[in-house]
């Protein structure tokens, strides 16, 4: 009887105590608030000046018109491989695989001047003779000829002399310059004499040329492959004087 009365006692008491027992409102930041979104807005940052987009990427960024850079540049450096030329054959000097031309200016490339140049193959010299007129394409890289042409000049040539202003007004107050080389070949009809020289300080640089001979007796002796020191009239444009070196 007693272990009853002491059984209804604590049944008593644990039911007054679950009765005054109240669940607090959950807040807006715990988890189980059934008011609250899954994924909740954030702010703007206010710190931060750049967006994800701005984050570098790992990736090499390619622009779309690289590709066409590219072409372009790679058809520019094409078209530069080869130049066109026309003018009057001066001389040809089969044993040195080389022509002489009397050429007008090619755009880009040369001014107009009486030039010897490379030739690629050596059979392009078969049937060429001084004075033929003829179209020549010139391999820039090889810095030869490699295709002549025989034919009417469409665009006339002018003085080889006269692409010189520029040079010989930089010789100054000079009335005469001297330079050294070797006889590529003679022209008695044309009165010129086509060297193979070295530079030539303040008025040209080392190159093969033909240059006017006065008085043209000055060539008389002369042969391919002598050692020639040379003097140039400059206000004549022409050698002068021609002394064989040993």
């Amino acid at each position: 009887m007693k272990l009853k009365s002491v059984l209804v006692g604590l049944v008593s008491v644990v039911a007054s105590g679950c009765a005054a027992y109240q669940m607090q409102p959950l807040g807006m930041n715990h988890p189980a608030n059934p008011d609250v979104t899954a994924d909740p807005v954030r702010t703007v940052s206010k710190t931060l000046a750049y967006t994800r987009a701005d984050v570098p990427s790992p990736q090499p960024v390619v622009s779309d018109g690289a590709p066409q850079d590219q072409e372009a540049q790679q058809a520019g450096q094409s078209e530069k491989q080869t130049v066109v030329g026309e003018g009057k054959v001066v001389a040809t000097v089969p044993n040195a695989s080389q022509i002489v031309v009397e050429h007008g200016e090619i755009k880009g490339f040369m001014e107009a001047m009486t030039m010897g140049y490379r030739v690629e193959p050596p059979s392009l010299l078969e049937g060429l003779k001084s004075g033929d007129k003829v179209s020549f394409t010139i391999d820039v890289p090889k810095k030869a000829i490699v295709k002549i042409e025989k034919g009417p000049v469409l665009a006339a040539t002018t003085s080889p002399h006269q692409g010189q202003g520029s040079r010989a007004a930089e010789a100054g107050s000079q009335q005469t310059v001297v330079g050294e080389g070797k006889v590529v070949a003679t022209v008695p009809n044309a009165n010129q004499i086509v060297v193979e020289h070295g530079e030539i300080k303040g008025f040209m640089e080392a190159m093969t040329m033909g240059y006017r001979v006065d008085p043209p007796t000055l060539l008389e002796g002369l042969k391919f492959g002598d050692k020639v020191r040379f003097t140039i009239d400059v206000p004549k444009k022409a050698i002068v004087k021609i002394e064989k070196m040993q």
